[in-house]
Order: C-alpha cells, then sequence, then structure tokens
C-alpha cells in the first residue's frame, strides 16, 4: 500500500494547475518563422549538391570545369603540352571524351597509351558516330605515329575491338 504521506497531501485541482501554465509564459519554446516549401526545397538541394560534391572529390567542384574549358582552348597551341601536363597533375586522366580525344595531341607516348585505353575501355557507351571516329584515330596512330609504343597500343585496342566495330 502507499504511505499514509502520500494519502494526506493536498493534490492540486486542476484549475490551479492551468493557472500556473498560463502565469508560466517564458516555458514554451518559441518557433521559428516557417520557411516556405519552395525555399526549403532549395536550400535541401543545395545541400545535397556539397554533399555530393565533398564524396565525389576534386572533379566536382566548378574550378574543375573552368580548368577543362582552359585545357580545351589550349589544345592546338604552344601552350597545350605545359597546360595538359599540369591539368593531369592536379586531376589526373579525365574521363570526358572530348577531353580525352585532345589528350591524343599529348607529345608523352606514355600518357597516349592511357588515354587510348581509357577510350576503349568507354567506347562500348559512346554513340555510333564517336565509334567511328575513335576507330579512325585509332588507324592513323597504328599507321603515323612516331612512338613504336602508341603503335602497337593503338593495333592491341583495333585488334581487341574487331567484333566491336
Amino acid at each position: 500500500m502507499a504511505p499514509k504521506d502520500d494519502d494526506e497531501r493536498e493534490r492540486t485541482s486542476w484549475r490551479e494547475i492551468d493557472q500556473k501554465r498560463d502565469r508560466a509564459g517564458g516555458v514554451r519554446p518559441k518557433r521559428e518563422p516557417r520557411v516556405p516549401k519552395k525555399q526549403a526545397e532549395k536550400v535541401r538541394l543545395a545541400a545535397l549538391a556539397q554533399a555530393e560534391a565533398l564524396f565525389k572529390g576534386k572533379r566536382a567542384r566548378p574550378e574543375y570545369q573552368q580548368d577543362l574549358r582552359k585545357l580545351e582552348e589550349r589544345h592546338g597551341t604552344k601552350q597545350f603540352a605545359a597546360y595538359a601536363k599540369k591539368f593531369m597533375g592536379e586531376y589526373g586522366l579525365p574521363e570526358e571524351w572530348g577531353a580525352l580525344t585532345r589528350l591524343l595531341d599529348y607529345p608523352e607516348p606514355e600518357v597516349i597509351q592511357q588515354v587510348l585505353r581509357a577510350m576503349a575501355a568507354q567506347s562500348g557507351a559512346r554513340s555510333r558516330v564517336e565509334q567511328q571516329g575513335f576507330r579512325g584515330r585509332l588507324q592513323v596512330l597504328a599507321l603515323t605515329s612516331p612512338h613504336v609504343a602508341v603503335r602497337r597500343c593503338a593495333e592491341e585496342i583495333l585488334s581487341e575491338g574487331e567484333d566491336i566495330y
């Protein structure tokens, strides 16, 4: 059973409870004004994009796109080799088909071989026109490249991909 002290104490009435609640005005936390749904969605999407950029690394940053554009602008100029070396040192080999195509003009045969292998890996997902252009480029490199290693690499890719082309 409950001790006698509990039974004998005064119980507060509901009226007293309501009065105490009304007097304590600052007890409830104040709500922040609601943000409109459209604005909240924009904030959420921006935060999500930033989180994705963290996981993607350097390539998701806006600087990567700017540097990629600069690489394309310098293609065919004397500055191309130096800028391409700087670009690859910073970001590695690009994944974009157009950038890989431009890097086939890089003077180092090791880089050209890496580019050819990367393009061969992507060629299955490319359009028919891009595949035909790549095959043509491989044929030209296999016949005219001044580097023996590049010629061999192009010939290997052509022989592996005969059933594709």
